[in-house]
């Protein structure tokens, strides 16, 4: 394949960076398919965090886009726990943040969004809560 020497670099270990890795895969891509996430777990759904798993519902490895073996299995290299602090796109490369720096041919961002905190008062009170990482659901479950 044309492609088997590229590189393929997603910046975001959420469910839209999972299924890029994923869907890289079933459109025949032969590269190498790096997925780096900043968080140590591996791509996870976000609203199940408030719905079944935080009610006890539904266990933790219900929010997971694929089972962990999915991504050797597919070939596709995972960097968790490690955020990309500079991309140079000159250099066609990411930096992460133990310094790690990863050429890349192709890159895609895919590092969704923040929820937006209420600016009213009491937000910094003891028992107020942000739900946005499954570490949070972890602490509030």
């Amino acid at each position: 394949m044309v492609d088997a020497d590229q590189t393929f670099v997603i910046v975001g270990g959420g469910l839209a960076g999972a299924r890029a890795a994923e869907t890289l895969r079933a459109e025949g891509f032969n590269g190498r398919v790096i997925l780096i996430g900043d968080e140590r777990d591996h791509p996870y759904e976000r609203p199940p965090l408030s719905k079944g798993y935080l009610t006890g519902a539904k266990e933790r490895d219900s929010t997971l886009v694929h089972e962990p073996a999915w991504y050797a299995a597919n070939d596709v290299e995972l960097h968790l726990g490690q955020a990309v602090t500079a991309i140079d796109r000159e250099a066609r490369t990411v930096r992460l943040g133990d310094g790690t720096v990863i050429r890349y041919d192709k890159l895609l961002l895919a590092t969704g969004s923040e929820p937006r905190r209420l600016d009213v008062p009491g937000t910094d009170l003891t028992g107020v809560h942000h739900l946005r990482r499954l570490a949070h659901a972890d602490r509030l479950r």
